[in-house]
């Protein structure tokens, strides 16, 4: 009698363990930062976002232009014009660096903005496949040491996002 309690007790032990085999969990992994890379919404970002940059930068060109041209003026001016017109050019300088820190500063946002958007999209697509494909986790794939092809959805993440950005 002893021997069966002490067998049921051993098993007791090893039952919960069963609840948790690999056959019973579903895990994939996504290579976000690939799917980011080559979503069309990230390529149409960064053309939007380059457009707009070399638009401000060719308006920083002509202030910088005009300032060049001001202080090329300054030795043909007499002494007491030449000072006056000198703080006008350190006044031109110090607006134009403003501008351009304002710029890139401006930049940088719209950039940061638009990449929050996009991993906002990866996670939602993430978790709707998940659910529809009864996964019970998906990881980046930066976080993976070792898995199996099979368990890469990075293909079929990129694929869903691509279609849903289109309609």
């Amino acid at each position: 009698m002893k021997k069966i309690l002490i067998c049921l007790a051993v098993l007791g032990l090893f039952m919960p363990f069963g609840a948790f085999s690999n056959n019973d969990v579903k895990i994939g992994y996504v290579n976000v930062f690939g799917v980011f890379d080559k979503y069309s919404k990230t390529k149409d970002y960064d053309k939007d976002l380059e457009k707009i940059k070399e638009r401000k930068e060719e308006s920083l060109d002509r202030k910088k232009d005009e300032i060049e041209k001001m202080q090329s003026k300054l030795n043909l001016l007499k002494p007491e014009e030449q000072e006056k017109k000198q703080k006008e050019v350190a006044e031109a300088i110090e607006d134009y660096r403003n501008l351009e820190r304002e710029i890139y500063i401006d930049i940088k946002k719209d950039r940061d903005e638009k990449m929050k958007e996009i991993l906002e999209d990866i996670n939602l697509v993430v978790k709707d496949y998940a659910k529809k494909n009864k996964f019970d986790l998906i990881i980046n794939e930066n976080a993976v040491l070792y898995g199996t092809k099979v368990m890469d959805i990075t293909s079929d993440i990129l694929k869903i996002m691509n279609e849903r950005y289109k309609k």
